[in-house]
């Protein structure tokens, strides 16, 4: 029976002509190559599987072939084969994370001083440098500044800045960008073509995606896709195996956020839950889908908008400051997904708060009811702003001079609160007084102490408009405050709590027995409310 090899390792470039997407590093090599002006001492950085040890063994094979020192080695020469295979006695690789020793170093660079045996060049690719011990560093500087003629160094690592600057500045530095999507896409469609795969090149697109800019790891997911498919790589099967979502269903969450459908919401996010999708995945390809409606709304004739014509006709149901806010929140929750209950309560968490932070006409039996009256009744009827176009496919609602404000403006405390999730908008408005509400402007106060907040104050008012679903001036003045924002009574009632708690500590009669009988001193500053470790005596 033939055992097939691993694509990844079958396709490995061998010559800087097979090498995609490093274009300026081939270039840079290339021109030295051919010019003889070699440098003893080389350093490839970049992410896993962009080609850095593969630079590494091409080079290996430019200086050692037999045709001489060329940036076109033959492939077909002893030193070419050995050094394909791993065999070449002139060089040596190294992994540094399972050789971090300086006695595996020193002993490693004892050898330098040898000619090489059939090479023309000793060559040392020491890979994952980054992982070598300090110790290891320092036994190899000397040989690295000044190594014999016949020597040359190639380092490799993920992690340039853990590599120390007196051994960057021995090196000639490369760093290999990762690959974008289409490039791996072209590359593993020439593949697939030379094996004689059937595919659709969708399927590639999500595989090299999914390789986030890895060409190894495109090709070790291209051959599980081959097993998964049956020999045959095809897009659903890939979004299966990958755990992906199609754009389509999240096409369809979009369009449910653009009509309030809380329902239809719920019930998609349960269809993508039995289906075992990625909901990290969703929330990544979720903000890119409102990065797009952003530039379609920004540029009406951009690329996006002729590539995607169904994603195009949900754009001009939100405004600029809108989209914004739904892509900030999409962010924040894909960064917070790790705290969730479950990745599924987080996807979900995070629809919910697109629908309650997205500007939208609030159900009659939803509104909350008013705590008490309007500070400024005649408000609601006082000439504000007038409400920017909308557009036709729209709902029409009234104008705002028309429409009265919720209640939600008056308990400023409550509105503030609602605002968690905003970042420094919120900052601003818990740190924030309301002083009042007239002729459609909202005038705060900000203590002084808090005045580095003012900075968000147009980030607050478009989120209020958003939540109130009115158009609002805002004005925010720094000056001494009252205590009566939400950040001061939050504060207030923890120093209450703190006060309760330290009052408790020092008449619960254990305390007191150990303070008075046997000296003992209470350490106020670890006394915590709320059931936590209440104290220390020593």
């Amino acid at each position: 029976m033939t055992v097939s090899q691993a694509l990844a390792r079958k396709w490995r470039p061998r010559s800087f002509d097979e090498l995609v997407g490093q274009e300026h590093v081939v270039r840079a090599l290339r021109n030295a190559l051919e010019s003889g002006r070699l440098h003893h001492a080389y350093l490839f950085t970049g992410t896993r599987g962009v080609g850095k040890t593969t630079v590494a063994r091409i080079l290996a094979k430019c200086l050692n072939c037999e045709t001489g020192l060329t940036a076109q080695p033959c492939g077909i020469c002893a030193a070419c084969r050995d050094i394909d295979s791993g065999r070449f006695p002139d060089m040596l690789e190294v992994d540094a994370a399972t050789n971090t020793k300086v006695e595996e170093m020193r002993e490693l660079l004892d050898n330098a001083q040898y000619m090489p045996v059939s090479g023309r060049y000793k060559v040392y690719i020491i890979d994952e440098v980054h992982m070598l011990s300090r110790s290891a560093f320092n036994s190899m500087l000397k040989t690295l500044e000044e190594p014999p003629e016949h020597v040359k160094f190639i380092l490799a690592t993920t992690d340039p800045q853990k590599v120390p600057v007196t051994v960057l500045s021995r090196c000639l530095q490369f760093n290999l960008r990762p690959m974008s999507q289409e490039l791996i896409a072209s590359r593993l469609s020439h593949i697939l073509e030379q094996e004689n795969i059937s595919f659709e090149s969708q399927a590639l697109l999500l595989l090299g995606q999914a390789a986030q800019g890895s060409m190894r790891d495109s090709l070790s997911l291209l051959d599980q896709a081959v097993a998964f498919g049956g020999g045959q790589v095809r897009a659903a099967e890939v979004g299966d195996m990958l755990g992906t979502i199609e754009r389509q269903a999240l096409q369809d969450v979009l369009g449910a956020l653009s009509r309030n459908d809380g329902p239809a919401l719920m019930k998609l996010v349960q269809d993508m839950a039995e289906r075992g999708i990625s909901f990290d995945r969703a929330l990544q390809e979720l903000a890119l889908m409102l990065h797009e409606l952003a530039l379609m709304r920004a540029i009406p004739d951009s690329e996006f908008a002729a590539a995607e014509p169904a994603l195009a006709e949900l754009a001009p149901h939100w405004d600029d400051a809108s989209l914004q806010l739904l892509y900030q929140i999409a962010i924040q929750s894909r960064r917070d997904l790790s705290l969730a209950p479950d990745e599924c309560a987080g996807f979900r968490m995070a629809l919910l708060r697109m629908l309650a932070f997205q500007p939208g006409t609030v159900p009659p039996a939803e509104q909350p009811a008013p705590a008490r009256p309007m500070a400024k009744p005649a408000a609601a009827s006082s000439p504000v702003p007038a409400q920017a176009q909308v557009p036709a496919s729209v709902e029409t609602r009234p104008p705002a001079a028309n429409r009265r404000l919720p209640p939600a403006i008056d308990d400023w405390s409550g509105l503030a609160q609602r605002l968690a999730g905003a970042g420094m908008a919120h900052e601003l408005a818990r740190h924030s007084e309301m002083v009042r509400f007239a002729d459609g402007t909202l005038h705060l106060l900000l203590d002084a102490e808090h005045k580095h907040l003012l900075p968000y104050k147009e980030k607050l008012r478009t989120t209020l408009e958003a939540i109130l679903d009115a158009d609002i001036r805002l004005s925010v003045e720094v000056g001494e405050a009252t205590g009566q924002s939400l950040a001061a009574v939050e504060h207030k009632e923890q120093a209450a709590r703190q006060r309760e708690a330290e009052t408790s500590i020092k008449n619960d009669p254990f305390v007191r027995a150990v303070t008075e009988s046997l000296g003992g001193t209470l350490v106020e500053s670890t006394i915590k409310p709320d059931g936590q470790d209440q104290g220390e005596a020593r």
